[in-house]
């Protein structure tokens, strides 16, 4: 059926779908962005992986075979574009290379391809080639991580202080509405709505482009941590029941505030959940270089199996991996079989930089190449993301510190503020009724005072109270979201960080709503005139 409808919508639009360029173009240009996003540290990756399998002493055909099957790696595609020149059409590896980096659009990958064809045509051992470029490789994308870092700090605070300004404007909006109750406030409010995603959108999209790329979990779906594991059974529980919910309760019309409560306490559980799984893969990450080379040392040093060198080498001090070190342990002294448990091992740390380097590491020790050398190259590398990582996690921290007290202020403001004009009008209201009821008992002079007192009174009148709550609740899930989507691009981590995040401050968003009127009431309680 649909087939039929897109030929017939080709033959009316000349052979062409509806937008269909433009959507390829779009498509082209998010690809691209992601690629560019995730070259930095893939061509870490690959730089650690060639030079990794050349303590193997494997020919040039073998380097650029092996390295063209990880297709993990972005830049792989390109060596196996290289390698399908040079196989299926006769190239030579440096005319290959030069054609490739022609035609690849990221300026890091194409200076790498043109350098490594110069120096295939000046003779230069590929090992050391390969070892010279790993140390250079390493140090732009330390240089870049930095400089994102440092430019996430300045766009962290600058989205902050855009939001609050954002708030503000919509804080005005609601005054003006207050004191003057125009006609046709609609415009007025959507321009407000349109301010906060505008401001909201390109805060993101900077902070998103700034941020260095860290992906901290593997996402292997036959294997993983256990509280990856948790997360996944009881969000195909939670997610729909707080849907369902949250909907039932909208076309009941429940107060927004309980509504909000409601969804952070309900996927507050998978936010912890997943707030401890997050630290526990950074920590089992700053193990790991310890461990690699530990292990590769003991390999080579004695000569040893990987069985043999895991009895060998001291857990104690690896207290986060040593749990998975004795399991994989145990597996291998069982005779089981090696790739499976080593398999297990790395789905089950939940790490994404485990899971790359262990595989660096086995696959070069298979192919014969030195553990020791190996282990120092793999622990290298590993090192250098780790400690990145943990100057990233202090503004991370700072970050996030600024964020929830800022959100709590913001919707704190806009609520409170909100309530008061409410309690305002109500009281102005009764305030008038009273006048105009006194003013048909008075007369000459006194009618004119009374007449212009209530004109002056007129203000705070006629507050559209059903369509400033829905602005209200409008305005407090577009923070909601925004800075929850902000937390989780400065965070990093895994999916389960939006429910951290979004947990938290539906929580306080909820619980200003539900305190709001009752303080309000408390502390402004505005007195009315019985008699006149």
């Amino acid at each position: 059926m649909f087939e039929d409808v897109t030929d017939r919508l080709r033959e009316a639009n000349k052979g062409q779908l509806p937008f269909e360029d433009q959507l390829k173009s779009l498509g082209s240009l998010q690809e691209r962005l992601l690629e560019n996003k995730k070259m930095g540290q893939d061509l870490l990756f690959m730089y650690t992986y060639m030079a990794a399998i050349t303590t193997a002493s494997v020919t040039r055909p073998e380097i650029f075979g092996y390295t063209a099957e990880r297709f993990e790696y972005v830049p792989t595609r390109y060596i196996a574009k290289v390698e399908r020149l040079v196989k299926g059409w006769g190239y030579s590896y440096a005319d290959g290379l030069r054609v490739i980096a022609e035609k690849c659009r990221n300026e890091t990958l194409q200076s790498m391809l043109n350098r490594y064809a110069n120096s295939i045509d000046s003779g230069v051992p590929d090992d050391d080639f390969i070892g010279t470029e790993l140390s250079t490789v390493r140090e732009i994308y330390r240089n870049t991580f930095e400089q994102g870092v440092e430019m996430l700090k300045k766009w962290g605070d600058a989205y902050l202080a855009m939001l609050l300004s954002g708030t503000l404007v919509a804080i005005i909006i609601m005054i003006s509405v207050a004191i003057y109750a125009p006609d046709g406030i609609e415009s007025a409010l959507n321009t407000s709505y349109m301010i906060i995603v505008a401001i909201s959108g390109f805060g993101l999209a900077i902070m998103y482009k700034a941020v260095p790329d860290d992906q901290k979990t593997h996402g292997l779906a036959d294997v993983c941590s256990r509280e990856q594991a948790t997360i996944r059974r009881m969000e195909r529980m939670v997610l729909p029941v707080v849907a369902a919910i949250c909907l039932i309760l909208i076309i009941i019309g429940v107060n927004a505030g309980v509504i909000f409560l409601l969804v952070g306490l309900l996927i507050m559980p998978l936010g912890i959940i997943g707030y401890i799984d997050d630290d526990n893969v950074v920590n089992r990450d700053e193990d790991f270089s310890t461990f690699i080379r530990s292990l590769g040392s003991v390999m080579g040093g004695k000569g040893i199996t990987t069985a043999d060198a895991l009895q060998e080498i001291d857990k104690k001090s690896l207290t986060n991996l040593e749990p998975f070190i004795n399991s994989v342990t145990s597996k291998l002294n069982l005779g089981i079989d090696e790739g499976g448990s080593w398999k297990r091992f790395i789905g089950e740390t939940g790490s994404n930089l485990i899971y790359k380097y262990m595989n660096i590491f086995r696959d070069a020790v298979s192919l014969g190449g030195s553990a020791d050398r190996i282990g120092k190259i793999v622990g290298s590398s590993m090192l250098e993301q780790v400690l990145l990582r943990r100057k990233r996690d202090m503004l991370v921290k700072g970050f996030v510190v600024l964020l929830i007290p800022m959100h709590g202020a913001m919707v704190g403001i806009f609520v409170f503020l909100f309530e008061i004009l409410l309690t305002m009008s109500k009281a102005v209201t009764a305030v008038l009724e009273t006048f105009n009821e006194a003013t048909s008992a008075l007369s000459g002079s006194s009618s004119s005072i009374s007449g212009s007192m209530a004109g002056a009174m007129n203000f705070f009148t006629d507050f559209p109270e059903a369509e400033m709550s829905t602005y209200v609740v409008t305005i407090c899930v577009l923070l909601t979201i925004s800075n929850t989507l902000a937390g989780k691009i400065v965070a990093g981590g895994d999916r389960y960080m939006y429910y951290f995040f979004g947990s938290l401050l539906c929580t306080i968003t909820g619980i200003i709503f539900v305190i709001a009127p009752i303080l309000v009431g408390i502390f402004f309680n505005i007195p009315t005139f019985g008699a006149v």
